[in-house]
């Protein structure tokens, strides 16, 4: 059987790209059809795989500025048709573009959701904190409403979702009117429980990347406040505002390599998820380590922590209320043998498992059409 995986744009490496090396994994020979791939921002074992990019990747520089060339979008993914044709099972990993990969007649197309465009179906918690200017909201407005109705032709074209979380699964049901059975993305869970240590020490920590949706600036406002020291692990757009609203106790590391991340993770009091997350796995990977989570009350978050048992939920998107769950969080025990048993949930075998009884059914279910 010959497979393809498609993958929205690979200019980071965060917890879609983790969702593509799994799918890789099970798929060691597929190539990656990509809109641009910028390899200096992923792991160097990536370069030895079959990477094809549209024509846009081939511009230099375009990876920084992708996020202005929306509209051509569907454009780039249409022009995979005649690279498809040859193959038999195409997987989409796709948190936007991905899952309007053209399938050839007689091809299954399997799309492992990370959730429909977040920007597309006006989620609040994802535009409210870009702070688009009013003019740009407008022009936004009718070149969103035709992306909506050719994503949702899109996606009528798909054989089989399947969704990150129940809160993904939900948001497909919204946009697509589609069930999506839930598969949770995999955690290097051994990677962590590795990194242990017999006792925390007295910060916290996030580790995401540095961009307005992902709310890094309740924390960096909360412990400002507060005086708590904050270490922060990872880059984006938003690092410099950032820092200019940082207090002296935080701190801002970088992007590290990923057993210096584990080994922060293991060492601080609690971690950070600040924003509304599809999943969040940093904190399955938090609790992997034996160190609770500090999360905001919606979305994945209801998924991966338990309260009082794994971590605290807060429930106002505000530095205020994080500031009382981080003085909950400090003020109370944790066992970490709760916490990585609820974290061994959603293991790497676990994926594999899943995922290949999930595109099995897929399968099945094409065959039995064509025979029918």
């Amino acid at each position: 059987m010959r497979v393809a995986l498609v993958h929205d744009y690979l200019t980071q490496h965060g917890g879609a790209e983790r969702v593509l090396e799994a799918l890789h994994d099970l798929y060691p020979d597929a190539p990656v059809f990509t809109s641009i791939a910028d390899f200096s921002a992923l792991p160097p074992s990536w370069r030895s795989w079959d990477v094809r990019q549209s024509l846009l990747g081939h511009i230099p520089g375009v990876g920084s500025r992708h996020r202005i060339l929306l509209p051509a979008y569907p454009a780039l993914f249409r022009s995979f048709r005649r690279d498809l044709a040859q193959f038999d099972l195409i997987l989409a990993d796709s948190s936007a573009w991905a899952h309007r990969a053209p399938a050839p007649p007689g091809a299954v197309l399997v799309c492992y959701c990370h959730s429909p465009a977040r920007f597309l179906y006006r989620d609040p918690t994802y535009l409210g904190p870009a702070g688009l200017p009013a003019p740009v909201r407008a022009l936004s407005r009718p070149v969103f409403a035709g992306l909506r109705r050719s994503d949702r032709r899109a996606a009528a074209r798909v054989d089989r979702y399947v969704a990150n979380s129940r809160a993904v699964a939900e948001r497909i049901a919204r946009a697509y009117g589609r069930e999506a059975p839930v598969v949770y993305p995999p955690v290097d869970i051994e990677r962590f429980a590795a990194a242990t240590v017999p006792e925390p020490e007295r910060w916290f920590l996030v580790v995401s990347r540095l961009v307005p949706h992902k709310r890094v600036d309740l924390a960096v406002d909360a412990c400002t406040r507060a005086g708590l020291p904050l270490k922060v692990i990872g880059d984006g757009r938003s690092h410099a505002s950032l820092k200019a609203r940082a207090g002296p106790t935080i701190a801002f590391l970088g992007r590290l390599h990923d057993d210096e991340v584990a080994r922060h993770v293991a060492r601080s009091q609690a971690l950070i998820l600040p924003g509304q997350e599809d999943l969040g796995m940093t904190a399955v990977e938090a609790q992997a380590a034996g160190r609770p989570v500090v999360a905001y009350g919606r979305g994945g978050a209801l998924e991966t922590v338990v309260p009082g048992e794994t971590g605290i939920l807060f429930q106002q998107p505000t530095a205020e209320s994080l500031l009382e769950a981080l003085i909950a969080v400090s003020r109370r025990p944790w066992d970490p043998t709760v916490l990585r048993t609820n974290a061994a949930r959603f293991s790497s075998l676990r994926f594999a498992e899943e995922m290949r009884a999930q595109i099995d059914a897929a399968l099945a279910t094409r065959q039995a059409g064509a025979i029918a």
